[in-house]
């Protein structure tokens, strides 16, 4: 990481907005502290729970002691401390509090139990590249004059063996590792001029610096904005115990809760809200289901979420564009992104509808050899519109709930003018689920045209199979009765004109037979028995 300029003097020497200019949010409010119990001593103050306590009045232990730790980061976390909620003390000139010690002492801990091979440690410049060979001798053994009494001890060995040793040297470069460390936590504030990309949590931190400096703002305010991908239980855990976070919101965020909605808190408000994977629309896993949950405080928010997607990444490019025309504010970026994952599912939608148009058409010009590739078309289309109908399905009743939380100006909920653009999200659901439900007709039509189609040709082939069945049984009905009597002529019996001089019983029977056969044709005709009737029927259907 480069060396970052925190410009505290860049907070009041920033060009002001121009007259003309978009003023989406004003400065964030100050919100009301009510009265808590974090005053009084609790109930349970008595019991032995090893914890520790925020504020001036107690001291934590040292972050860096001499004596080692007894307890792991899983022990620091203790069952009673998961189901009892220890409220923070109260502090006037604050919204809320951050306890930058545990923070810290996190850091630390994960430090200490991972010293050497941190699977997500980031390489600083401190460490070298192995670029140069590294050179290996052969050890083989060799023939030599030296006695093994003359060898005292294992470096007289080895430089015997080199001295006696002439086969070449054996050069193996090393293999640089091209292993691209997963920058998992991503910083931004409106007090620094870039964004801090690490694949820790302590490698946010430039070498001498705190986390107190890192999250703290200037004296005309500003956001800042700690977004995790695939954060561990442990790292949840002490990220919401650090920033305040109620049990209840920490249980959703690491049980994954896959329910959209939005809850109110003292000091935070918390959206769960569902995406889905996009990265790769040839994967397995395109279109399956991304919860990213908010906690969104005053002064700033925290987004966690445990499957790569490109919407915070969309945000931060969104405010790079509006910085100067926009006061930023942590429900600005709140609804930044929740309208970038509305926004995805558009060209979805698109796709759907593009897709279901060429299937409409195509179901009466489609062959009958196609109806396995268009059955699964059929198939695949609704599958996505299913998809999509459940992605969509609760968004638009949470996003009307928050907006009208909004509008009821309740403490910790966004202002009136978010609700205005949180109204205009709800817009675009609303009209995505109406094309969804119309995509869905379309294509249950076209399921149900085809299934017909394929149905009528079934029974058109049906008919004509009949037609030429009918024809043959009339055929076989005329020859059968021919057959018989030209068999009695080929038995070893007596048949008439046998010892006649001439042919005439010959030529009167094989004529009385062509005779035969041509009657019945003419009466079968007559009665339309092998008349061609199959495609005024296939006309008439």
């Amino acid at each position: 990481l480069e060396a970052r300029s925190r410009s505290r003097e860049s907070s009041s020497s920033r060009s002001t907005s121009p007259p003309n200019s978009v003023d989406a949010f004003a400065n964030p409010q100050r919100r009301r502290r009510g009265d808590t119990v974090s005053s009084e001593a609790p109930p349970f103050a008595n019991l032995n729970l090893t914890r520790t306590i925020s504020g001036a009045s107690k001291h934590r232990r040292s972050t860096y002691d001499d004596t080692k730790s007894t307890h792991t980061v899983q022990s620091r976390h203790s069952s009673v401390q998961d189901d009892v909620c220890f409220p923070p003390e109260r502090d006037q000139s604050k919204t809320y509090l951050i306890d930058f010690e545990e923070l810290e002492e996190f850091v630390a801990e994960s430090h200490e139990k991972t010293p050497v091979a941190h699977p997500f440690q980031p390489p600083f410049g401190k460490q070298k590249t192995h670029s140069e060979p590294k050179i290996f001798h052969d050890l083989r053994a060799s023939k030599t004059n030296a006695s093994d009494s003359d060898v005292t001890d294992e470096k007289q060995a080895m430089d015997q063996i080199k001295k006696t040793d002439t086969s070449p040297e054996i050069e193996l470069e090393r293999v640089v590792s091209h292993t691209q460390y997963l920058n998992r936590f991503t910083f931004f504030s409106s007090e620094i001029d870039e964004t801090i990309h690490a694949p820790e949590l302590g490698g946010l931190l430039m070498p001498g610096e705190s986390f107190r400096d890192l999250f703290e703002l200037g004296p005309d305010g500003g956001v800042w904005w700690l977004d995790m991908l695939n954060p561990s239980e442990e790292e949840v855990t002490a990220i919401c115990k650090a920033f305040g976070v109620h049990p209840l919101t920490r249980e959703d965020i690491a049980t994954q809760e896959t329910r959209e909605k939005v809850e109110l808190f003292r000091s935070y408000y918390f959206v769960c809200f569902r995406s889905f994977y996009q990265e790769d629309p040839q994967s397995e896993d395109y279109m399956e289901p991304i919860n990213v949950y908010t906690v969104v405080f005053r002064e700033g928010l925290l987004t966690f979420t445990f499957c790569n997607n490109p919407h915070a990444a969309n945000v931060r490019k969104r405010i790079g564009r509006l910085r100067d025309y926009v006061n930023l504010s942590a429900d600005w970026i709140c609804y930044a992104l929740i309208d970038d994952i509305v926004d995805a599912f558009g060209p979805v939608l698109r796709d759907v509808e593009h897709e279901a148009d060429a299937i409409e058409d195509s179901v009466f010009t489609a062959r009958f050899e196609d109806s396995r590739l268009i059955l699964r078309q059929i198939g695949t289309c609704r599958k996505k519109v299913m998809s999509l109908l459940r992605l969509l399905g609760g968004k638009a009743d949470v996003i009307k709930g928050f907006a009208k939380r909004c509008n009821e100006q309740y403490s910790m909920a966004p202002r009136g003018d978010v609700g205005l653009y949180l109204s205009d999200v709800q817009d675009h659901v609303v009209t995505m689920m109406s094309n969804l439900s119309h995509f869905e007709k379309i294509l249950s039509r076209s399921h149900s045209n085809y299934l017909a189609q394929i149905s009528v040709d079934n029974i058109a082939q049906g008919n004509k199979a009949n037609s030429l069945l009918s024809r043959v049984t009339v055929l076989a009905t005329i020859l059968v009765p021919l057959n018989l009597v030209t068999g009695l002529f080929g038995m070893n019996v007596r048949v008439p004109g046998m010892d006649g001089p001439n042919l005439a019983w010959w030529f009167g029977i094989v004529g009385f037979m062509i005779i035969f056969v041509a009657a019945c044709l003419l009466t079968a005709w007559k009665i339309g028995l092998l008349a061609d009737v199959v495609p005024e029927r296939e006309e008439e259907l």
